[in-house]
């Protein structure tokens, strides 16, 4: 281990040397730029590249049919979400929010040249998931998630035929059941293309291209036994009891801006379960998306899922995890509050001093996109320090 050190060191100082570039200079490069963060290229013709359809007839038959399919199912039911919202609402410059926050140093070494190289170190919001809450498989609200429910629900039909408690049944369209909520988190379908389009804006600077398999299942609340049952998860929210005086904020959604005795109390973030019990069908749809995005991102405990992946582009700094803090959410269905927030949870302006003004919807079916925090530095080499 000490004659490796030796070596490095050796080769830094002869790539130093040979480049006339000291650390101290590749500081003052982030200085500037930190300052003076690039604007983007110049996009005035945002509104055009947030119509899905401009992306077809480009010799892919497979995802032209799948526009085409999905945009005769959006047109004939209003109360779906279709992949034209979810790629609108992807497309939003302000919620990427790109920026420089520092930068890496690598050791590239080829046979005939040793030198140091530098890239930025980036920060970037991507659109990676997609959650569904509702209370009947059959009726569930994206259009382009049909298989994987259709798939979950032959497993759950299998994993929960014996079970049949009053408000965590398989479907529960009764008002009884309206404070338990099933909920699916895949893959955004568009990730790629997201990647691809959005990512050509920042590229040369530095871009983290999305962790996520897009149409994939990461967790569906039919072949979740505890997200039924809920028995360890209500043990596990004993261990964060202690939180209600220390760190009130980090297990509870609290809209602070309701009121000022104190804030409009959304739900607990714990258990991580589908009953809620806040009246508001809105709230509790939100409450367990959340909840669902904190289990499919970070330790799971005993639920079935898939855990979401990190970027895997270059040197990476952030660990993915989504929690009351971590991860910034917008709303594609309802449709007429689609896109109008890009935040961490509470939404503003659904809680006031005399109860909600929350987005209603007769079918009681809410779709989600989630948004996950990137930090990476493009790699040039061997890794050596970063700032």
């Amino acid at each position: 281990m000490r004659k490796n050190k030796s070596l490095i060191a050796i080769l830094m100082a002869m790539a130093c040397s040979t480049t006339m570039v000291s650390f101290s200079s590749y500081a003052g490069i982030f200085h500037h730029h930190h300052h003076h963060t690039p604007p983007p290229p110049d996009y005035n013709d945002q509104d055009k590249y947030g119509n899905l359809d401009e992306f077809t007839g480009k010799g892919d038959k497979q995802f032209d049919s799948m526009v085409k399919n999905d945009n005769n199912t959006n047109l004939k039911d209003d109360h779906k979400s279709s992949l034209a919202d979810d790629w609108k609402a992807g497309f939003d410059l302000k919620c990427v929010d790109w920026k420089i926050t520092g930068g890496c140093v690598w050791l590239k070494i080829t046979p005939f040249s040793v030198s140091v190289k530098h890239s930025f170190k980036v920060s970037h919001y991507s659109p990676d998931a997609i959650v569904e809450v509702f209370h009947n498989i059959n009726h569930t609200p994206a259009s382009y998630a049909k298989l994987n429910n259709k798939i979950a629900k032959s497993l759950g039909n299998s994993v929960f035929s014996g079970l049949a408690f009053k408000g965590q049944k398989q479907n529960n369209d009764d008002s009884d059941g309206d404070g338990f909520h099933d909920i699916h988190i895949m893959g955004n379908p568009l990730i790629m293309l997201h990647d691809s389009t959005i990512g050509s804006l920042y590229r040369s600077m530095g871009y983290c291209n999305s962790g996520v398999i897009p149409f994939e299942t990461y967790m569906h609340s039919f072949t979740d036994v505890e997200w039924r049952l809920g028995i360890w998860e209500t043990v596990n929210a004993l261990r964060y009891s202690y939180k209600m005086v220390t760190g009130r904020d980090e297990i509870q959604i609290i809209d602070h801006g309701s009121n000022a005795l104190g804030g409009a109390l959304w739900g607990d973030l714990y258990p991580r379960i589908g009953i809620t019990e806040n009246p508001s069908p809105f709230i509790g749809a939100a409450v367990v998306a959340l909840r669902g995005a904190v289990l499919a991102t970070s330790s799971s405990g005993i639920h079935t899922l898939l855990k979401i992946q990190n970027s895997n582009s270059g040197k990476v700094f952030s660990d993915g995890v989504v929690d009351i803090q971590n991860g910034k959410w917008k709303v594609l269905l309802p449709k007429h509050f689609s896109g109008k927030q890009c935040t961490t949870m509470p939404f503003a302006g659904v809680s006031d001093y005399t109860g909600t003004k929350e987005p209603e919807t007769n079918s009681r079916n809410y779709v989600f996109q989630l948004w996950r925090n990137y930090q990476c530095c493009k790699r040039k080499g061997t890794f050596i320090s970063s700032y």
